[in-house]
């Protein structure tokens, strides 16, 4: 992995992003001694979004396996119990 301070010039970026796309180096940027920002390459990231995908499929069977036995309610009944309508969860969607 390598560190390198956030105020890095943009020709050392592109350097930077070339080690990760061609080395699979893993880099980080620090701001103040604390890593602000990573770059990774595509592989890195798609790994990273499988065990993001697999972590919530064991939480949604926990939460399936939990809930058994136990009384549910429709979308619906949430939604007046909370006294909002689908047009609250809609509205700002469109582009501006």
């Amino acid at each position: 992995m390598i560190t390198v301070n956030h105020n890095v010039d943009s020709n050392n970026i592109l350097e930077l992003v070339k080690k990760a796309e061609t080395k699979g180096e893993r880099i980080v940027i620090e701001r103040e001694g604390k890593g602000k920002v990573a770059i990774i390459n595509y592989a890195d990231l798609r790994l990273l979004e499988e065990l993001e995908d697999a972590r919530d499929c064991t939480e949604l069977r926990q939460a399936i396996e939990e809930s058994k036995g136990k009384p549910s309610i429709t979308f619906n009944e949430l939604l007046d119990e909370l006294g909002l309508t689908i047009e609250d969860l809609t509205s700002g969607d469109e582009d501006e």
